[in-house]
């Protein structure tokens, strides 16, 4: 099939509307008014002979072929965006940005100090930085859509070449200081019972389960009050005194006058970072980076 027609503002249309499932809030974000937007869709779907969107009177939901399309196009807006980057450093002289996601717990261990180095290192490497949470970090590497990322991992599920481990740190027990504990270590048992602020399993799976089989190993009921997946997030509710958490002892530092921290006696697994990348050679500045990451303290 000749889609030749099929260009860039019109793959744009299709992408504004599936990523904001309404027409109303893609055509506000593409700065048109609803009917044209709804106009240009329709007239995509019928040169494909397919259709691409689901509508009822209150919802949009993508078909099947709609969210396979959808996936394409934003790798064809990406290379498209990369390519116009491409031009306009040429024109500069100068290279391409590094484009890196972060996990946001990995900014408190390794990147806010790791990014300064770099910016020192090489004044003319531009940092573009995109957080995220793994999962989603990966999709995006994957897409060539970020050059590497810096995850967390426990036991990863994904080719060695496209790992490098930069750094290994323990968990801690942060509890709310309204509980009056005075141990500098302790048993996980002492949550017995108690208000518990954990992740959803879907962030980490495996290190979920393995959490929760030091709570059956110590015979300590796990009663979870709230799933969070941010640690800043989860550290201001045990600061509030809603219940305690397991967190990486890069925290410690930060939030030490809201929070008490105990080392947990039990073993735990570590927290895991690492660099991810698809392509090693996609840019110049991923080398650097890791060299910089691998040596913060």
């Amino acid at each position: 099939m000749n889609i030749n027609w099929l260009d860039i503002k019109k793959l744009s249309y299709v992408v504004a509307v599936a990523e904001e499932l309404s027409f109303s809030r893609a055509a506000l974000r593409l700065h048109m008014s609803q009917p044209p937007l709804s106009q240009q869709i329709r007239l995509i779907e019928n040169n494909l002979g397919m259709a691409l969107f689901e509508r009822s009177t209150r919802t949009v939901t993508l078909t099947v072929f709609g969210k396979l399309f959808v996936e394409k196009a934003k790798q064809v807006l990406a290379a498209h965006a990369e390519l116009g980057e491409c031009v306009s450093a040429s024109q500069k002289g100068t290279e391409l940005p590094l484009k890196i996601g972060c996990i946001s717990l990995a900014f408190e261990a390794l990147m806010s100090d790791g990014m300064a180095t770099l910016q020192a290192q090489q004044p003319y490497l531009e940092l573009v930085i995109e957080e995220g949470s793994s999962p989603e970090l990966l999709a995006q590497c994957d897409a060539k859509q970020l050059h590497g990322a810096i995850i967390r991992a426990h036991a990863p599920d994904l080719p060695r070449s496209s790992l490098r481990h930069l750094k290994s740190e323990k968990y801690v027990l942060a509890c709310p200081k309204q509980w009056l504990l005075t141990a500098t270590s302790a048993s996980i048992q002492i949550l017995n019972g108690r208000p518990f602020i954990h992740y959803p399993k879907q962030v980490q799976p495996k290190l979920h389960a393995a959490i929760e089989q030091v709570f059956t190993d110590v015979q300590a009921q796990m009663n979870v009050v709230q799933e969070v997946k941010t640690k800043s997030t989860t550290l201001s509710l045990v600061a509030a005194g809603l219940g305690a958490a397991i967190v990486p002892q890069s925290m410690c530092s930060k939030y030490h006058q809201q929070v008490d921290f105990i080392e947990i006696e039990e073993h735990l697994p570590s927290v895991d970072y690492y660099l991810y990348s698809a392509d090693w050679q996609a840019h110049s500045g991923l080398e650097a980076l890791y060299g910089v990451l691998n040596n913060t303290p």
